[in-house]
């Protein structure tokens, strides 16, 4: 019976995963499609674009990613932020400020490589273009979530 239990829960687990993981995928084409379209990327430009964005994308989206769980772990550790020493909360705001300035480092360095593959105005597309990806994900999200409520 147990044996049983866990090979369920194994596949639920790695059924969630596959679908997440082609979700992120289904993302990534549709970010990898926008962004080209945006800043009219001929195939030689693009050929040489992708890699150097993706790399220093996913740096930054790791960066980020770490410093905004940060301190989720510092609060389930202690229980609160009031339970947070003020010795842990000074060493939480040096880290934060440590790793905003390596996500800034990342961003420099993208940009120094990008200028080497595309014109300044484009890397300024690419910024606007980046935002308006996101904003526009945000607004589908929650129109099918106000979909999935209404039904």
């Amino acid at each position: 019976m147990f044996k049983k239990l866990i090979i369920i829960i194994l596949l639920i687990v790695s059924t969630n995963s596959i679908f997440a993981q082609q979700f992120r995928q289904k993302i990534y084409l549709l970010k990898s499609s926008y962004i080209t379209n945006a800043l009219s990327l001929t195939p030689k430009e693009a050929e040489k674009f992708w890699p150097v964005y993706n790399l220093y994308s996913d740096k930054i989206h790791e960066l980020k990613f770490e410093l905004e769980n940060n301190l989720d772990k510092k609060l389930l550790k202690n229980g609160n932020l009031e339970a947070l020493s003020d010795n842990d909360a000074e060493k939480y705001l040096n880290n934060s400020l440590q790793m905003e300035q390596e996500i800034v480092t990342q961003k420099i360095k993208m940009q120094k490589e990008l200028s080497k593959i595309i014109s300044a105005k484009k890397i300024i597309l690419l910024q606007k273009a980046e935002k308006d990806f996101n904003r526009r994900m945000l607004q589908e999200y929650g129109r099918r979530k106000g979909m999935m409520k209404n039904q």
